[in-house]
């Protein structure tokens, strides 16, 4: 399963419903503080809710979410990106998370596990209580998985949040935020490789591909407390579906509601070079380099070297070989971490090999082999140098707009 997929649904800080004003208030300025990745903002806040509202998860909850959303973003599991094409697993970076980090997201989650259950045991009822515990559960797997890389682990959790969610679904039709974790975990099933399908399928295991997206879906234009986590995976599964269109107008939702939020404001680019409209994404990475360069919102933490990817894509993808060849070259002075830089180094390699340039491109593609941050890259390298790009160039790594 593409456990990766409940990223942006893990991202998902959630309010109660029927939550007094006072909470509903601190709620949405946490969220807006999240969102924007005003981390230590939010954490102040969804401490107070969790010293002011002891017998609810919704505190405890978001602080787990917050130490997650930290992780998530170094890892680049937050770009829809890097699971066009399941880039994101052949990456050998592993996250190594704070011990603070780790006290903080594991006391979180036994504390909203713990509240959810206490109140499902004196009111079975309580679907809010049932709500929590399936989203604390789906939580806790993305970090097994992703973090501890334990799949089993992992998959056990998850399927514990799939199952809480599906008996609140069976008890409340209309509650829409209970179809994100789901609908996610069914997308997953649904496109493994055949032979993993077939494996699922002997055990009793499958997924629904339409239902998945549509559950997601619901979740993200119908719900409440998991709205911009479901809208953000739908994003991202609408670029894996090649779906640009309506990858775009999420992206873009996002973008307006959480101008302070660079990896955002980066996303439009990058589904704009998917689509093909190299010129319009060019515009996108330029304004947002000058909003970085004076200083706006959080545009200073975005990850060093990826405006600069989406920059000389846009200029490659146009056979500006010279541009996109200095536009990357800036990335690479700009301190990247192993991921990007191997990005960074085929995309000139690329550029090189477009100029005519076959020695370079040449030492680029050796340069990325010896990075070995990223298994797909170093594969796609190996075969450009037996066959120069763009003649030669891999499934995958040109972007193959839908035809309208």
């Amino acid at each position: 399963m593409k456990t990766l997929l409940l990223l942006g649904l893990l991202w998902a800080p959630t309010v109660s419903s029927g939550a007094d004003a006072s909470l509903d208030t601190l709620r949405s300025e946490a969220v807006r503080h999240l969102y924007n990745l005003d981390y230590e903002d939010a954490d102040r806040l969804y401490r107070r809710i969790t010293e002011g509202w002891p017998d609810r998860p919704i505190g405890p909850y978001n602080r787990a979410t917050v130490v997650w959303s930290r992780l998530a973003r170094r890892s680049g599991g937050m770009r829809g990106s890097s699971h066009r094409g399941d880039r994101y697993w052949s990456q050998t970076t592993k996250l190594e998370p704070t011990e603070a980090e780790t006290a903080q997201f594991r006391a979180g989650v036994e504390e909203a596990l713990t509240r959810a259950e206490r109140l499902l045991e004196a009111d079975p009822g309580d679907l809010d209580a049932l709500y929590y515990l399936g989203a604390t559960q789906a939580l806790e797997s993305g970090w097994e998985i992703v973090v501890e890389r334990s799949y089993l682990g992992g998959y056990r959790s998850i399927r514990r949040g799939v199952n809480s969610h599906r008996r609140l679904i069976a008890e409340a039709p209309d509650h829409a935020d209970a179809y994100a974790v789901p609908g996610a975990y069914d997308y997953g099933l649904a496109t493994l490789p055949r032979a993993l399908r077939f494996i699922a399928r002997l055990f009793g295991v499958r997924g629904d591909l339409a239902e998945g997206l549509a559950g997601v879906r619901r979740a993200a234009y119908e719900g409440d407390r998991a709205r911009w986590g479901a809208l953000w995976t739908w994003s991202i599964l609408m670029q894996r579906e090649e779906r640009y269109g309506e990858a775009l107008a999420a992206a873009t939702l996002l973008t307006e509601a959480f101008p302070k939020n660079p990896d955002l404001a980066l996303e439009v680019p990058s589904i704009r070079i998917a689509q093909g409209d190299f010129v319009r994404a060019r515009g996108a990475v330029e304004r947002f380099l000058g909003r970085r360069g004076e200083g706006f919102g959080n545009y200073h933490l975005a990850a060093p070297g990826v405006a600069e990817i989406l920059y000389g894509e846009a200029w490659l993808f146009d056979e500006e070989w010279e541009r996109a060849e200095e536009a990357l070259t800036a990335g690479l002075a700009a301190d990247p971490m192993p991921e990007e830089e191997a990005m960074l180094l085929f995309r000139r390699g690329n550029a090189h090999d477009g100029a005519g340039n076959r020695t370079a491109a040449i030492a680029d593609y050796l340069a990325v082999r010896r990075n070995g941050s990223d298994g797909i890259l170093v594969d796609w390298a190996a075969a450009l140098m037996q066959t120069p790009w763009p003649a030669g160039a891999p499934e995958g790594s040109i972007p193959t707009p839908p035809s309208p």
